[in-house]
């Protein structure tokens, strides 16, 4: 995976969850990362998924789009301890049926044994991402899923700390600005 580009980000704990990430500040006024078919190809090559020059045309970006939000719609719905709607659940089920058929392999490289993702398209990416989605939705780990409430964030993230109980997206980031405002404001005459 790759963080050179600054409109990405990886705290999300899972690449579903970073793919809704591309979207943030969802509860504020929003502020769209995907805004053209070339971003999704930018993206889905910074997180490793895409690894060929595929194309991607605007009716696969229109459908990746959805698929975001689908994806956002579940956590969401899981979050709040319901159900994931049935529009979203058919729409990532149209993309599970797209998902892999053949596993990744183990193989070695410069004396090293690496699990191989299987080659993959845009399509293919997308319905990994799917994938990705689903196992988190459709198990336990639901209970794991967060939106971060730092002002101007709402990053959606997967909490794998051992007690369950994170809160931010980025300690670094929207936890220190909440611990900086609580100690200017208990400064405060």
């Amino acid at each position: 995976m790759s963080v050179s580009d600054s409109r990405w980000v990886w705290y999300g704990g899972r690449p579903s969850l970073d793919f809704a990430n591309t979207r943030r500040d969802r509860q504020g006024a929003g502020f769209e990362y995907l805004v053209e078919p070339l971003d999704l190809g930018d993206w889905l090559r910074a997180a490793g998924m895409l690894t060929d020059g595929s194309a991607i045309d605007q009716a696969l970006f229109s459908d990746a789009i959805a698929l975001r939000e689908a994806i956002d719609t579940g956590v969401r719905a899981a979050i709040n301890g319901k159900p994931v709607p049935s529009s979203a659940l058919r729409l990532l089920n149209r993309w599970l049926a797209q998902s892999p058929t053949e596993a990744p392999r183990l193989q070695t490289a410069a004396g090293v044994t690496v699990l191989a993702p299987t080659p993959a398209g845009a399509r293919q990416a997308l319905a990994n991402l799917a994938l990705d989605a689903a196992r988190m939705l459709g198990s336990d780990e639901r209970a794991r899923l967060r939106i971060c409430p730092g002002p101007g964030c709402g990053g959606r993230f997967f909490d794998d700390s051992g007690a369950g109980r994170r809160r931010w997206c980025l300690m670094s980031v929207c936890g220190n600005r909440h611990k900086a405002a609580n100690h200017r404001h208990a400064k405060r005459p």
